[in-house]
C-alpha cells in the first residue's frame, strides 16, 4: 500500500496497522467479529486480518496481522494488539451518531534503508539488509466518527502511526480516510473506503492514497452481564400487638355498689337508744 508512494530509493519503517477499522461502535458486548481487509494502490497488496472481542458497548479488543507483499525488498510483517472506546449514546434510534478512539502496538519485520539496496560506492548509505532482515515494531493512534442510519454507516477516520525499524529512523504515517459500510442483520459487514497516507522521517518523505474493501462477520460469543439490581431492605418486623386485660363475664365487686353503703344503712337503722325496753320500761 505504502511503497507506491515512494520514489526509487525509499526510506521507512512499516506501518504497525496498514488497515483501516470499518464503521465506529459496530460491535456490542458479546459479539465476537472476524474478518479482514484488503487494500493497496493499484493492485491489493497489504493484508489485514482481525479478530475483535467485545467487552463492552463502549470497549473492545482487538488483535490482528499486517502483510506487504511485495517481495524482499518491500515486503513487511507485522502483528498489533489494541484497544478500542466506542460512542454510541442513542443506538435504538434509526439515525444516530458513532465514534471511537483506538489505540494499539505491534511488531515484527520489515522496513527500508535506501529502497533496500546492496551496499555499493554508489549508495553509501545502503546496509545490504532487505525487508525481511529488519526487526520492525510502533504503535498507532486515531479516532473515528459518522452517522449511522438503520443498516448503512457513513464516517470518517484520522489515525498516526510511529515506527522504527532495524538501521531506519522513526517514522510517522498520518492517515485520513472516508468510508461507507454495509451492515446486513448484524452478522455480516461490508466496507470500503479511502483516502490520504503518507510518511515522514529524517531521511525521506512521501504523500499519496490508498483504498480498502473490507468484511468482517458476527458471532454472538457471550451475552451482555446482567444487571445488578438494587438490593431492596428487609422489611421491618411487625411489632408485637399489645396484650389486653382479661374480659370479665361477671361484674367485680363493689362494681356496682352505690358509695357510702355502710354509712346510708347505720343512717336508716333505728337507733339503740330509742329501743323499748320491754318490761322493765314503764311510761
Amino acid at each position: 500500500m505504502a511503497i507506491v508512494l515512494s520514489g526509487c530509493s525509499p526510506t521507512y519503517a512499516p506501518l504497525v496497522r496498514a488497515a483501516q477499522y470499518g464503521a465506529p461502535a459496530r460491535l456490542t458486548e458479546g459479539q465476537v467479529e472476524v474478518g479482514g481487509s484488503v487494500g493497496g494502490f493499484g493492485l491489493p497488496n497489504v493484508v489485514v486480518p482481525h479478530l475483535a472481542v467485545g467487552l463492552r458497548d463502549w470497549v473492545s479488543l482487538e488483535g490482528g496481522a499486517n502483510f506487504n507483499i511485495g517481495g524482499n525488498r518491500d515486503s513487511w510483517a507485522l502483528g498489533f494488539l489494541g484497544s478500542r472506546f466506542s460512542l454510541a449514546p442513542h443506538r435504538e434510534q434509526r439515525v444516530h451518531f458513532i465514534g471511537d478512539l483506538e489505540l494499539g502496538l505491534g511488531g515484527g519485520i520489515g522496513g527500508a534503508r535506501a529502497g533496500n539496496e546492496m551496499a555499493s560506492k554508489d549508495c553509501m548509505s545502503c546496509d545490504g539488509l532487505v525487508a525481511t532482515d529488519r526487526t520492525a515494531w510502533g504503535g498507532y493512534g486515531g479516532v473515528g466518527a459518522g452517522v449511522q442510519i438503520a443498516w448503512f454507516s457513513l464516517y470518517a477516520r484520522t489515525r498516526v502511526e510511529a515506527s522504527t525499524a532495524t538501521n531506519v529512523p522513526a517514522t510517522l504515517w498520518p492517515s485520513a480516510s472516508l468510508g461507507l459500510e454495509f451492515n446486513i442483520v448484524k452478522k455480516v459487514a461490508l466496507t470500503l473506503a479511502g483516502g490520504y497516507l503518507g510518511y515522514t522521517n529524517s531521511a525521506d518523505t512521501e504523500h499519496g492514497w490508498f483504498y480498502q474493501i473490507g468484511i468482517v462477520g458476527f458471532i454472538d460469543a457471550f451475552g451482555p452481564r446482567p444487571a445488578h439490581a438494587t438490593p431492596v431492605p428487609a422489611p421491618m418486623p411487625t411489632p408485637p400487638r399489645p396484650t389486653l386485660p382479661p374480659a370479665y363475664d361477671e361484674p367485680r365487686p363493689d362494681d356496682d355498689a352505690p358509695a357510702n353503703d355502710d354509712a346510708s344503712a347505720d343512717d336508716d337503722a333505728p337507733a339503740d337508744d330509742d329501743a323499748p325496753a320491754g318490761d322493765d320500761y314503764e311510761p
